[in-house]
């Protein structure tokens, strides 16, 4: 429901309260004109009630985005559970609505669902988490509901669970309030009976669906955050506690720009805690993966080491001017026009599962696109096989455009979004095949130029940065999440062996106490 819908609705609720606190009661009731103003409450209630009906019966109030972009597949699937819930909101009552009690027994139910989503056969939706676990859901989920109480419920700082409870019993007593009254009204004046029929058939309706939507409202907005970090406890995002997680998450929400090779450094200040992101170029041989990360990273390039698990992979660290973060570029070996062998597709994969951005780097001179087509599809199988890890995004380089016809022309800038001369047309439907070979798997296209040695350079810093920048906020949190998962595994003995030694010093300072 629209912002002037609901005012529509406000305002003709109001407006004949208005109206009779306006007049006065009783001198409306001496002056013989409460009658007839009487009828505007029944009018425009009634009008309320069905518009209420006609535009969705619902109030919707705004909530802060939820950060997904570091969620897996297998989190993303996991939100239909936590929505299908929320659907279920008209099922229950105003009672169940207003006992906290209900909220509990819905909690431990959608915690069940969640782990069995991860893992079928749970029958325990909290015995594979340790207690640091589900402390720290407990009080994120407690933190964002309580934020969103007092934002949004007038006076919520002074609700009892006492006065949440009388939400559901009020309407009931009013009710019976009401009817008496009407009672010795008729009993006065037998013409009262018409007024009492209109206000059961207008003025009740709409106030029980005020009440029911409302109740409804905070429904929907548990389950929305209940579910959010249900699905983080249960991903494992959660095992460092909440303040590590909060710290995690500050992270992700605040990247800094990256700036195209050769530019200053930008008016920014940097995150305290730089995050080390790994970008992987895979793609056939000579088709240019090498001189795309001298164009990136500058001539002669040093390597810092190969890539654990690989012989062939290596890796060249990267700092764009104006960036905090650190980036590392993986350079596969590549494979032949044929096919990767077994131990090619094992080093690409090795690559591409330790990558938050991959690059799949295409030969413009060449459109035999079988080899890359078979790759992807080993890769996207298996992810599929591995639900629970996210794949990273990957954009297409068609390289080497300058050998595009006319091979002797080169006079960049070529403007290939909306080509006129040959070669701009030419680089615009190479681009347009690679889309169509590729379809959704790729995010997009950049025709780039790496010929440092013959000062033939294009689209490095006008179009492969900014779309590298696009999927930036994807990367970080995809490396974030890496590091988080690795510092907790690491931590986990250190912290045991802090512990005990800590019960230590504890133990030894009482026995140092004790009377000899």
């Amino acid at each position: 429901m629209s912002r002037w819908q609901l005012m529509t609705l406000s305002i003709l609720s109001l407006l004949p309260m208005v109206l009779l606190a306006g007049f006065g009661g009783w001198s409306l009731y001496q002056s013989g004109q409460w009658f007839w103003l009487w009828w505007t409450m029944p009018v425009c209630w009634g009008a309320a009630s069905l518009l209420w009906r006609r535009w969705g019966g619902r109030v919707d109030l705004p909530q802060a985005p939820l950060d997904r972009t570091h969620w897996t597949p297998q989190d993303q699937a996991a939100t239909a559970i936590v929505e299908a819930e929320q659907g279920r909101v008209a099922e229950y009552t105003k009672e169940q609505l207003s006992d906290p009690q209900f909220y509990t027994q819905v909690t431990q139910e959608l915690a069940l669902k969640i782990a069995q989503h991860y893992h079928p056969k749970a029958n325990d939706p909290l015995g594979k988490r340790t207690v640091v676990e589900i402390l720290a859901a407990v009080q994120l989920i407690s933190a964002d509901v309580e934020d969103w109480f007092l934002r949004y419920v007038p006076g919520g700082h002074l609700v009892t669970v006492s006065h949440w409870k009388l939400l559901s019993h009020a309407p009931g007593w009013w009710q019976a309030a009401s009817n008496a009254g009407w009672v010795a009204s008729i009993f006065m004046n037998p013409l009262n009976l018409g007024r009492f029929f209109a206000s059961k058939l207008a003025v009740d309706p709409l106030s029980g669906q005020v009440q029911q939507n409302l109740l409804g409202l905070f429904y929907t907005a548990y389950i929305r955050q209940a579910g959010y970090y249900l699905i983080e406890l249960n991903s494992g995002r959660l095992q460092g506690g909440s303040e590590r997680y909060r710290r995690w998450m500050k992270q992700v929400q605040t990247p800094t720009p990256l700036m195209p090779p050769g530019v200053g450094p930008a008016d920014v200040e940097p995150i305290e805690a730089p995050v080390k992101i790994t970008m992987a170029l895979i793609g056939q041989v000579k088709a240019g993966k090498s001189s795309l990360i001298n164009a990136l990273v500058g001539r002669g390039a040093a390597v810092t080491d190969v890539l654990p698990a690989t012989k062939k992979v290596h890796r060249y660290a990267y700092s764009p001017p104006g960036h905090g973060d650190q980036f590392v570029l993986l350079d596969t070996t590549g494979y032949s026009d044929a096919g990767a062998t077994p131990e090619q597709q094992a080093e690409t994969r090795e690559a591409v599962q330790q990558s938050d951005l991959v690059l799949l780097v295409l030969d413009a001179r060449s459109p035999s696109r079988d080899a890359d087509v078979k790759t992807l599809a080993g890769l996207a199988a298996w992810y599929t096989a591995h639900p629970q890890l996210k794949p990273p995004p990957l954009i297409a380089v068609l390289n080497k455009i300058d050998g595009l016809s006319p091979v002797m022309e080169w006079a960049p800038p070529y403007d290939w979004k909306t080509p006129v001369r040959p070669k701009e047309k030419n680089i615009a439907g190479a681009i347009a095949y690679v889309r169509e070979v590729f379809g959704s798997k790729i995010k997009a296209v950049i025709p780039t130029c790496c010929d440092g040695e013959h000062d033939r350079v294009f689209g490095i810093g006008t179009d492969l940065v900014p779309a590298m920048a696009e999927h930036l906020d994807h990367a970080r949190s995809a490396a974030l999440l890496r590091e988080l998962r690795r510092t907790i595994d690491q931590g986990k003995f250190s912290q045991v062996a802090g512990q005990v030694w800590e019960i230590g010093k504890k133990i030894k300072g009482i026995v140092a106490e004790w009377p000899q």
